[in-house]
């Protein structure tokens, strides 16, 4: 009786020690708190990653008894739909970038990790002897999740964009698994499992981002990992389980915002599946640790609170639900970018499969996906025409993509006395449909063009710069990741002498880089760009026209005489 009472007295002091902590750092000037969270949410990540990695070895034995239940034909399917998951992604969606010019922030943010242990986006970063020293530095509004993920491969393979798009497209194959997984673990039908595995890669636009270097492939493969490992947990009910779910649920938050929505998920699955656990001395255990890996998103998420996220408006508002709702219910129905034959056997999914003992998982998957799905139909920016926002579908496709399984199943078991090679068919019947979907994945279309041409010729000009070089530009990341030193151009026109010490300094030459928002109908991020091009000798070193841009690269000589 003693040992409960020190153990509950010293579970209650750690939280009381995280919450103190916390409501400290709350108290800091903001840009201290940046400066804080550029390197303490770092090694926080860098924690949580690492438990995690050892949480999944000692669970591993878990996972295994579940594959050990699955007949190896099953599981070569499974191993199959995988691979061909990721070259689909990898080969016949095009590899580019969807939101610009976000994703190269998040590769910049990666590559100061690994090269600085600070999670900043560079304005500003020299090379010296190959490796990066960034001199100023920014702390980027989005959760550091993703960079962070980045960074480790960045670490390990060196700075390169080409491992991100990879690092997404392996996501897309081990997602596959998860899926398997979690709908093996909820309805112990692996039929369903191997038919929501391959609806899922057969989602067009989640083929588009899966090929991108953008957050939300990482969102929705830890969101599901810790569905998977709170599975995991009821099934087995051991304090190891709890500590792969609790590290799982920790990295996962820290990916987007919208990812604490996933806590509303787990809460039902245990009033549904496990309520004992709230008696559980695990839970309360292993929360502290939550708690003190989740200290760094909290500080973040209050940080940038007020942040307008370019919405002139409230972020999140009912006056959006009604034009959201009417275009991303469309969405689901007009068979232009989503299959209309996955809605139609999701609804059969949700309303028909199985028994009334299935009840709760389909109730738990469907609060998973109205929840993903429905939190973006209050956003300002949540419409899935709006630009490249239909990346938020993203986040659902893994609940939708369970009930497609379980509705093929339904038909399956429906028919399978009635029809002979029922499952051969209805597998058919789903490629042949993708088939329709093909041209449209494979296009990258005219969103953003601007910037993606922009980009295209800025990676160009990076491969044109000498060594011992520096250019001014409103991308720095670009360059950086390109491993060439560059600087915002705006520093030029708030400190003009900085020019002529870099035409000193830089032997290789100085240069300026005419990029998209030289173009744009703005004159504050305009004047930049001539400012430098009006007050220096310029050489053209490449300059390309394309509709009614203009993109060049040219050398400063020296200032002009008057």
């Amino acid at each position: 009786m003693l040992k409960k009472y020190i153990r509950a007295v010293f579970v209650i002091v750690i939280y009381l020690v995280v919450a103190f902590f916390i409501l400290t750092k709350l108290k800091m000037p903001p840009h201290n708190l940046k400066k804080f969270l550029s390197i303490y949410f770092v090694y926080l990540l860098e924690l949580n990653f690492f438990l995690l990695v050892i949480a999944f070895i000692v669970n591993f034995k878990y996972i295994k008894e579940i594959f050990a239940g699955i007949e190896k034909k099953h599981l070569l399917l499974l191993a199959s739909i995988s691979i061909i998951g990721i070259f689909t992604t990898s080969f016949i969606a095009p590899r580019t970038h969807r939101i610009y010019f976000d994703e190269d922030i998040y590769n910049n943010i990666g590559q100061s990790i690994a090269d600085s242990r600070k999670a900043v986006m560079s304005n500003e970063g020299y090379y010296e002897n190959g490796e990066l020293k960034v001199i100023s530095g920014e702390y980027n509004k989005q959760p550091l999740g993703y960079p962070y993920l980045v960074s480790v491969v960045f670490r390990i393979f060196g700075t390169n964009e080409l491992f991100s798009f990879i690092l997404n497209n392996i996501l897309l194959g081990l997602t596959v698994v998860v899926i398997f997984l979690i709908v093996f673990l909820f309805f112990r039908d692996t039929f369903a499992g191997l038919i929501a595995c391959l609806s899922y890669i057969f989602i067009p636009v989640n083929l588009h981002w899966f090929n991108t270097c953008a957050v939300e492939p990482s969102t929705a493969f830890f969101t599901s990992v810790t569905v998977l490992a709170l599975s995991i947990y009821i099934k087995n009910k051991k304090p190891i389980n709890m500590f792969f779910f609790a590290t799982a649920l920790a990295f996962s938050l820290n990916f987007r915002p919208e990812s604490f929505l996933i806590v509303i998920v787990i809460g039902l699955t245990f009033l549904l599946k496990d309520v004992k656990v709230f008696v559980r001395k695990e839970l309360y255990i292993f929360g502290t640790l939550l708690f003190l890996l989740l200290s760094g998103v909290i500080l973040h998420l209050y940080m940038v609170r007020g942040q307008d996220w370019g919405s002139g408006g409230a972020k999140f508002a009912m006056d959006h639900l009604a034009g959201n709702f009417r275009v991303n219910s469309m969405f689901y129905l007009d068979n232009e970018r989503f299959p209309l034959l996955f809605s139609i056997l999701g609804v059969i999914g949700l309303l028909f499969y199985k028994n009334k003992s299935y009840i709760k998982g389909k109730a738990i998957i469907l609060c998973w996906f109205l929840l993903f799905w429905g939190i973006f139909l209050f956003f300002y920016a949540g419409s899935y025409k709006f630009g490249q926002d239909v990346r938020f579908s993203v986040l659902s496709y893994v609940p939708f993509s369970i009930f497609v399984g379980l509705g093929v199943s339904f038909i399956r078991n429906l028919l399978g006395t009635k029809v002979k090679s029922i499952s051969l068919v209805l597998i058919l019947l789903i490629i042949l449909n993708f088939t329709w979907f093909l041209p449209f994945t494979r296009a990258v279309g005219d969103e953003a063009w601007a910037s993606r041409i922009g980009h295209k010729y800025a990676v160009e000009f990076a491969r044109l710069l000498p060594e011992n070089s520096i250019v001014f530009t409103h991308n720095p990341n670009i360059f950086l990741l390109n491993r060439q030193s560059a600087i915002q151009s705006s520093t030029a026109t708030y400190n003009s002498r900085i020019v002529r010490r870099y035409l000193d300094q830089f032997k290789g030459g100085v240069y300026v880089h005419y990029n998209y928002w030289s173009n744009v109908n703005d004159p504050t991020q305009k004047v930049f760009t001539e400012n430098i091009l009006n007050r220096y000798d310029c050489q053209t070193i490449k300059e390309y026209h394309y509709r009614n841009f203009k993109y060049g690269l040219y050398k400063i000589k020296g200032p002009k005489q008057h």
